[in-house]
C-alpha cells in the first residue's frame, strides 16, 4: 500500500487515539486482553509529541490517516514507544513504512540505536521486529532505565513473562 509518512498534525490527535484503541483490540485474540483496555494516548501527551516531532502518521493518497508511530527516549537512547495501524489496513505495509521512517530518521540524526519493548508471544510483534534487525536484549544486559520500564509496566499489570526489550544497532 502506498502511504506517506509524515509528522502528525494537532488536528489528527483524535485519529491517532481511535486507531490506537482499534489496533489494540487485536491483542484480545492472542490472549492479551490487558493490552486492549480501551486506553489511548492522552491528548496532552499526543500534543506534546506532535510539538516535538515524535509522533508520525501514515496517510493514504486519499488523505486518510491509517497508522501512527511514537518515539521517545529511555535514558539517552531513542525508544520506539508504539506503532498502531487501523485494522482495515493491517498487513498492507503501513507499519513497515512507519518503522522504516523511524529507522531512517534515527540514522540521519546520528542515533546509535533504537530500543523498544514488546510481547514476545504475539506473532506480529517480536518476529516482525527481528525481520527489521531488532534483537532481544538479554536480561543481564538491561540498562537501569530498561529495568525501570519493566518494573513500571509490571506494576501497571503487564506480565513480563512474555515481554522483551529489543534493540536495533544503527552503527
Amino acid at each position: 500500500m502506498n502511504v506517506v509518512v509524515r509528522p502528525a498534525l494537532l488536528s489528527e490527535v483524535a485519529d491517532v487515539q481511535r486507531i490506537g484503541v482499534e489496533a489494540d483490540e487485536r491483542f484480545v485474540e492472542v490472549g492479551h486482553p490487558e493490552l486492549a483496555d480501551g486506553s489511548t494516548m492522552p491528548t496532552e501527551a499526543a500534543e506534546k509529541a506532535i510539538a516535538s516531532g515524535r509522533l508520525l502518521v501514515a496517510e493514504t493518497v486519499e488523505g486518510r490517516v491509517v497508522g501512527w508511530s511514537y518515539v521517545g527516549r529511555i535514558g539517552g537512547e531513542l525508544c520506539l514507544g508504539q506503532i498502531s495501524v487501523a485494522l482495515a489496513y493491517g498487513r498492507c505495509g503501513v507499519g513497515t513504512a512507519l518503522l522504516r521512517a523511524i529507522i531512517e530518521g534515527a540514522k540521519a540524526a546520528g542515533e546509535p540505536s533504537i530500543v523498544l519493548n514488546t510481547q514476545a508471544d504475539v506473532p506480529w510483534n517480536l518476529p516482525w521486529y527481528e525481520r527489521h534487525g531488532f534483537r532481544v536484549i538479554e536480561r543481564e544486559a538491561w540498562t537501569p532505565e530498561l529495568e525501570r520500564i519493566a518494573v513500571e509496566q509490571s506494576a501497571s499489570g503487564l506480565d513480563w513473562a512474555n515481554r522483551v526489550h529489543m534493540r536495533l544497532a544503527l552503527r
